[in-house]
């Protein structure tokens, strides 16, 4: 594995795993530890890993706006069912993946998020033992855009 992107995914962990642990807990993230994180990822690319700045810049910038308008309009359109956490989580894990990376991340993300609601949705059938029409549980979305983060970039190293 390429060293800098094993330095810069250690760092992404750092924050994204307790972040993931506290949204499946109590729905809730910390935006501070959020923010630090954002810093400790910038720190990384420009300093420990030497990105050239203005190319990274304009990548870092479309990332970034494109992760708030796809999670605020899924926020939006779900009628609130994703909250800022998710929104702003959206935006840090851009930072770590990248313009193009993040488009895959959000992909990979709602699928494992889907099949999860599927696995929940079947196992609340078979412990109920009647159809329920629509189940009603909430599901954390911060776990998944973690996931889905890790696995495209993942995905990103098998490839180049």
């Amino acid at each position: 594995m390429n060293k800098s992107l094993l330095i810069l995914s250690l760092a992404y962990l750092v924050f994204a795993l307790p972040s993931s642990f506290m949204d499946s807990r109590k729905f809730r993230i910390s935006l501070p530890f959020l923010a630090f994180g954002a810093l400790a990822i910038i720190f990384c690319r420009f300093f420990v890993l030497s990105q050239p700045f203005l190319p990274y810049f304009k990548n870092l910038a479309v990332a970034l706006a494109s992760a708030f308008l796809i999670y605020f309009c899924t926020r939006v359109l779900t009628a609130g069912g994703l909250g800022f956490g998710d929104v702003f989580f959206g935006m840090f894990s851009a930072l770590y993946t990248g313009f193009y990376m993040n488009i895959i991340a959000t992909v990979f993300a709602a699928l494992l998020g889907v099949l999860y609601y599927l696995f929940l949705a079947v196992v609340q059938n078979i412990k109920k033992k009647q159809h329920i029409h629509r189940p009603l549980f909430a599901i954390p979305f911060v776990p998944f855009i973690t996931a889905g983060s890790l696995l495209s970039m993942l995905l990103f190293w098998v490839i180049a």
